[in-house]
């Protein structure tokens, strides 16, 4: 998950003696927040000169002091400052950057639609501004949200950044434009860790002295090498800059170096050093932040756990894993709902606008044509007729338009299948039912094998290539009835109703020996085969909690992988037997 960069620039300290307020205020800019120390010295030496500063230099005064709140976690006061500046300071620089800077603030408070509505009201006013550091603040926010997973406007936010790298030339402006880019193009799967775009952003920030954005990045890309199983060269480059990291001590990043690391050393089997690091990254946030590390820590606690064997300590922490993930899902859905309502707000403000233009120009032409009523009275027709086909067009398209935007917020635009959010509502729903009726009920968890080596030998686009096709074949192994999700990556979620635990098993079989016998023919017609190792949990054991058979069917799959992959095992307590092999032996990946 990308995280949130504030503007920053080194600068000289100012002098104590007679120098310009002016030069301060620059000077104060250009501090925050990578020297915090600085920043608070100059906003202290501004106060003491605050009777020599003119109308203009309060308003961005009090623009400086509202960082102070923030970093304090004080978005309350904060708002009610910035919201006074853009209404009152009669500066169009100091509005757009305090609406920047309370985009940043509602979205920290979790108020999304807000953060999203007022991300399109800057959109409209900064071509109006001419102001270089307006543009960089407000440019940064708005590709920020864009960036975010739940909303993934990779494209759009790329579009951005590289209009950014043009208009903006300082090497501050180039740094922004540089980490923006590189991430959108991360973040969208086109770029790997071996790129140059990373070193070259790296260094332009690190010559403009933004050591956020750079480390930032650098992180980004430690992930992406861990992703591409290159674990000890993220080790090394984490450990290489983690003197910077805890220097500034910019807590989210501390704790992101701290769990990236967990991360990086449970890839090479390292369970102590893992465990170590996540619970370091989890004592700098507190358990119960809202940080995404919070979550990938306690997934590396389990699986570190897990792996040695100590089953209650793996279990105690898969239910907070569970609970962070849960409320992070949650999280995930706000922000699309957000971006969505406010995206459809936008259409239909855009129609009711071009429908009043159209409205106020029949009124015009009747007014004008009143005094050749007879002449006009055909052409009068035919505009009624035009008026009423356009509102029947309209509201039609509206009404796509709406069933297309609850199509995929329901769906994986990828595969079809339901995404992550909607198959736990509807599985939830399921399975309260079928309990109510004494039904029996088994989930099964899906993930494909090897994925990664047919991404880093075939493209992401084969990788895509290939989860269409696995949701193909898994869908027709399924009846009307049951639920199949993607849960994310090459991971599958399928809830069968109805279904005994030795159905179950059938089923399962089914779907793995469909998918290991069934070759993929990509777009450069080499052919792939494919296999899956799959957890099964059935309701009769594990209870109808969805909660309580994702554990114990996510646990079978481990036991599956551990075991070999391309087979099935069956939830221990399940009265089947528990490991399920392959009939065959794993298949290559190229034909």
């Amino acid at each position: 998950m990308a995280v949130f960069l504030l503007c920053t620039a080194k600068a000289g300290v100012p002098s104590t003696d007679a120098a310009p307020v002016t030069a301060w205020l620059t000077q104060a800019d250009d501090a925050w927040p990578d020297d915090a120390f600085r920043f608070r010295h100059i906003l202290a030496q501004l106060h003491q000169h605050e009777d020599q500063l003119s109308a203009a230099q309060r308003w961005h005064l009090r623009l400086l002091d509202t960082r102070l709140p923030v970093d304090e976690g004080d978005y309350v006061k904060a708002e009610a400052a910035l919201y006074d500046i853009i209404d009152h300071s009669g500066d169009e620089s100091l509005s757009i950057r305090a609406m920047a800077a309370l985009i940043r603030d509602k979205f920290f408070s979790r108020d999304y639609v807000s953060a999203y509505a007022l991300a399109n009201t800057l959109m409209a006013e900064l071509p109006k501004v001419a102001d270089p550091q307006a543009h960089l603040e407000g440019m940064n926010q708005v590709i920020q949200m864009l960036n975010q997973e739940a909303v993934g406007q990779y494209d759009l936010a790329l579009d951005y950044a590289q209009q950014m790298k043009t208009s903006l030339t300082s090497s501050r402006g180039q740094c922004y434009a540089d980490v923006l880019e590189t991430q959108s193009l991360l973040y969208a799967g086109k770029v790997i860790s071996t790129d140059p775009a990373f070193q070259v952003a790296t260094s332009i920030c690190l010559t403009a002295g933004a050591h956020r954005q750079a480390n930032a990045l650098r992180l980004d890309l430690a992930s992406e090498m861990i992703d591409e199983g290159h674990a000890d060269q993220a080790i090394a480059l984490l450990h290489s800059i983690a003197p910077e990291i805890q220097g500034i001590g910019y807590t989210p990043h501390v704790a992101s170096l701290l769990v990236t690391l967990a991360q990086a050393y449970l890839r090479l089997g390292d369970a102590p050093k893992a465990r170590k690091f996540a619970q370091d990254s989890i004592a700098i946030t507190g358990p119960d932040s809202s940080l995404w590390t919070v979550q990938a820590a306690y997934e590396v606690l389990y699986k570190a756990e897990k792996k040695e064997g100590h089953d209650t300590a793996a279990l105690n922490y898969y239910e907070k894993y569970g609970a962070q993930k849960t409320a992070a899902m949650d999280n995930a859905r706000a922000i699309a709902l957000a971006y969505q309502t406010v995206r459809q707000q936008v259409l239909s403000e855009k129609m009711k606008a071009e429908a009043l233009g159209k409205e106020n120009k029949i009124l015009q032409l009747s007014q004008a044509l009143a005094n050749q009523a007879q002449k006009s009275s055909q052409l009068f027709n035919a505009l009624l007729l035009a008026v009423i086909a356009f509102f029947v067009l309209a509201m039609l398209w509206l009404w796509r338009s709406w069933r297309r935007f609850r199509w995929m917020a329901r769906h994986d635009g990828l595969t079809r299948a339901y995404n992550r959010e909607h198959f736990f509502v509807e599985a939830g729903r399921t399975l309260r039912h079928l309990h109510k009726a004494r039904v029996d009920a088994c989930l099964i968890v899906l993930d494909l094998d090897h994925f990664k080596r047919i991404n880093d030998t075939h493209g992401h686009a084969a990788g895509d290539q290939v989860l269409r096709s696995a949701a193909a074949i898994i869908g027709r192994e399924l009846r009307p009835t049951d639920l199949l999700g993607r849960l994310g990556g090459e991971e599958f979620g399928i809830l069968i109703s109805g279904c005994s635990c030795d159905q179950g098993l059938e089923v399962a079989n089914r779907i793995r020996n469909a998918l290991a016998t069934t070759p993929v023919t990509l777009d450069s017609q080499v052919t792939v085969m494919v296999s899956a190792s799959l957890g099964l949990a059935c309701a009769t054991s594990s209870g109808y909690m969805l909660r309580l058979l994702l554990i114990d069917a996510d646990a079978a799959l481990y036991r599956a992988k551990e075991g070999g992959r391309n087979q099935v095992v069956v939830d221990s307590r399940a009265e089947v037997p528990s490991v399920v092999p392959s009939d065959d032996r794993q298949l290559p990946l190229d034909a």
